[in-house]
Parts: structure tokens; sequence; C-alpha cells
């Protein structure tokens, strides 16, 4: 630290004894310049200017007499050698070495995340819808008289006792006899059922030739008013004076034959049910049903004393 300061007091000393020396060499010539352009104006004044002409000047500004101060250069040389013998010349001071910077460490590289592949959403397949039955235009319309018709409760009556019927014991002769020549009524009776069974085949032929051709509700219409000209009330019903709507179910062919008979509502009377069952087997054949028509029916038959 020591050195330091003294090579900097050296530097300052030197710097200002040349900044003194420019400032006199400076003022010196200064002062020369002044005097030199004073000279030629003090003889102008000796002269005089001619009488004719009376000029008023203003006065001229005097010039700044300004002290010079000379240092010796004695005394600045042995202020040199003093300094010079009084402080040795510092050594020249080696600089430290220079550390090498420490490599710079190298980033960490970002891990990258294992991609995590999601299965696809399984799709469950959407329920399939019920195939609706078709139902039948009758059907229906018989289901929506359902709807309005007051079924009433059935009544339970004690069976009714069978009378017992003895059969008279016949002579075997007679019975012999009988086997021999059966009776000629019997013979009508097949003739005529021979003829009906004809007149109904008949019947259903010119039906389905007819049927071909209607629509589901006028075949509708006709087959109700076939089954409602067969209608009769019982009797033991209309001295009982019940009433009711029955309803019945029964199948058919193409040709409008009745193939089964089935009681789908009961009225609350076993009279009127015996009696709509018993109908329905009387009117087959009933009006040959048009192509596409359900041949399953469901019909209902009033009785009303009213």
């Amino acid at each position: 630290m020591s050195e330091d300061r003294r090579s900097t007091g050296r530097v300052l000393g030197e710097w200002l004894l040349w900044t003194t020396a420019g400032v006199l060499v400076v003022t010196a010539h200064a002062g020369a310049v002044a005097l030199l352009l004073r000279e030629p104006m003090v003889a102008m004044e000796d002269s005089g200017p001619p009488p004719a002409i009376m000029i008023e000047l203003a006065p001229e500004p005097e010039a700044v007499i300004t002290e010079e101060t000379e240092v010796s250069t004695d005394q600045v040389d042995a202020e040199e050698v003093k300094t010079a013998t009084s402080e040795p010349m510092p050594e020249p001071v080696e600089p430290p070495p220079v550390q090498p910077l420490p490599e710079p460490l190298p980033e960490p590289e970002p891990e990258v995340a294992e991609q995590v592949v999601e299965p696809p959403p399984v799709v469950e397949p959407e329920p399939l819808p019920e195939p609706v039955e078709e139902i039948d235009p009758i059907e229906e319309l018989v289901m929506a008289q359902l709807e309005n018709v007051e079924v009433p409760i059935p009544m339970v009556r004690p069976p009714k006792p069978e009378p017992k019927v003895e059969k008279p014991v016949e002579p075997k002769k007679k019975v012999e006899k009988k086997q021999q020549t059966p009776p000629a009524s019997q013979a009508a009776r097949q003739a005529k059922a021979e003829v009906a069974q004809a007149d109904r085949n008949a019947a259903s032929a010119s039906s389905s030739g007819a049927g071909r051709s209607v629509s589901p509700a006028k075949w509708q219409s006709r087959l109700m008013s076939h089954l409602e000209r067969r209608k009769r009330y019982p009797s033991e019903a209309r001295s009982n004076r019940e009433e009711g709507t029955v309803y019945v179910r029964f199948r058919i062919d193409d040709a409008g034959n009745v193939l089964s008979v089935s009681l789908s509502r009961s009225s609350g009377s076993a009279a009127l049910d015996d009696a709509v069952l018993t109908m329905v087997r009387n009117a087959s054949p009933v009006p040959a049903p048009p192509p596409g028509v359900n041949k399953t029916i469901t019909a209902p038959v009033r009785f009303n004393l009213h």
C-alpha cells in the first residue's frame, strides 16, 4: 500500500510542475502581445489629430497588469533529486495469476414424462327397441269399447241337482231289430245335414270371393251384423232380468269357418255366456276376412232388456 501511495504522489507532483510551467509560458506570451499593441497607440497620441477635425473617442480600457511569478528551475530540480534519493523506485508488481473460471455445469435435461396412453372408452351398445306387436284394428276397436264397459262381478250360483232318470230296460229282441233296420228318420237327418253343409260351403265360397275386395272396417261391420242377427236372448236370463256384455274370442280361417270359440270375459251370467258361445258356433261360416287381417277376433255381445 505504501508503494502505491508513493507512485501516486510522484505522478501528482509531475502533473503540477508541468501545469505551472504551461501557465507561465502562456502568461509571458500574453504580456508580450499586450505591449506590442500598446506602443503604436501611444505614438498616435503624441502626433495629435489635425485641428480642423474634432472627434471624441471613448476612453480606452486599461490593460490589467498581471504579476508574473517565476519558479526557479534549480528549486524544482532540487525537489526532484530529493524525492528521487529519498524514495526508491518501486519494483514492478507482477499481477496475480488469473484463475480460470470454472466451466459451467451442463443444464440437466428435463425429464420427459412418459405419456400414458389411455385406452379408448368402451361404448356400450344401445339396447335395441323391443318389437311392437301390430294391433289389429278390430281388436283395437273392441279394446276401446272394453274400457268404457262396466263388467259385473259374476254371481256364484249353487249347481242345480241333476234329476236321476231311470232308463227302462228294453227287451233284447227290440234292440236287435233296430240294429238291423235303421229308421227312416236317421237317413232324413243325414240328408239334411249334407244339404246344410253344401249350403254353408257355397255361402263361404261366395263370401270369401266378396271378402277379397272389402276393406277391414267394412268386413268388421258385416261380421258384427252377421253375429247380431243370430243372437238370442235366453228365456231364463230374461225372466231373471239378467243383463250384461259377453266378450267372446274366436278364430276363423280364410273361408270364414269358425275353428275355435272361447270366452274372453264373462258377463256374470252363465246363461248369457252359454248363449253367446252357441251363437258363434251356429254362425259359422262368417263373412270371409280380407287379406292381411288378423283371424283371431274378440267381439263384444251386449244383452239389454230395454
